[in-house]
């Protein structure tokens, strides 16, 4: 995932350069994009307010920080992360501040999955390994600023930054069970960033949309288990893929 995180930031940078450049003369763009073409939803951006949903892919992943010297720590020598890919649904409600500037508003759920591999010294020092899934249904309540370049023909870029709420439906922060399993708590709170491009078509918007997410909360649920006593704190780290049909 730090891959990701690199990708995103100079995609971000290369798109605020664009969007940058757009503020400039026509001039500034090849002749191409000075050619008039037929341009669909000449009064689209002129509404205050804009409806739709979205569909979205989702990488997801867990930062881990552990506690110094965990070999002396019960029996635990390795701890690693394993991420997986869910999905995500969304109901868009964008509301106009200015030329380039929108309010956006996205509650929706997402299905996310991750794991934690252990590895365990046991019974004569014999490596053992553990895998902890930890399954999450998370209803979202995010709301972004979304900073857009000037219309070129049927398209334009943008940078979308902000935070969101999350609560996890499938929690077992809670749960008692004989089975050892690794718990994370309810609720959790991001800072997002990402850029993306809308494109006008005859009948409707759409937008593509690349998006990094960085967990504030520590989601560990410290219960004196092998399986957290080791860990310092647990934060979540989500890529994200979104269609937007407005």
């Amino acid at each position: 995932m730090q891959g990701f995180t690199k990708h995103i930031i100079r995609i971000v940078l290369l798109v605020v350069v664009v969007i940058t450049t757009s503020f400039n003369s026509n001039a500034q763009f090849p002749r191409k994009f000075k050619e008039k073409k037929q341009l669909n939803l000449t009064k689209y951006d002129r509404k205050m307010f804009h409806f739709g949903f979205s569909l979205g892919m989702n990488y997801s992943d867990i930062s881990v920080k552990l506690k110094e010297n965990i070999q002396s720590l019960d029996s635990v020598y390795v701890v690693e992360p394993k991420g997986a890919v869910g999905f995500n649904l969304g109901i868009v409600t964008d509301m106009r501040l200015g030329e380039h500037f929108n309010l956006r508003f996205i509650p929706g759920i997402s299905f996310v999955g991750r794991s934690m591999v252990y590895t365990l010294y046991e019974q004569d020092t014999v490596p053992v390994v553990y895998d902890k899934i930890v399954n999450s249904v998370y209803l979202e309540v995010p709301l972004y600023f979304k900073f857009r370049s000037r219309r070129i023909n049927n398209w334009r870029v943008y940078v979308i930054g902000g935070g969101k709420f999350l609560y996890d439906m499938a929690t077992k922060e809670e749960v008692e069970s004989e089975e050892i399993i690794l718990k994370m708590k309810r609720e959790d709170y991001t800072w997002d960033l990402g850029v993306g491009v809308d494109f006008y078509l005859e009948y409707f918007k759409l937008s593509t949309e690349v998006k990094m997410s960085f967990g504030l909360n520590n989601l560990l649920v410290e219960d004196q288990t092998v399986f957290t006593n080791s860990i310092q704190s647990l934060k979540s780290k989500t890529f994200l893929f979104s269609i937007y049909f407005e």
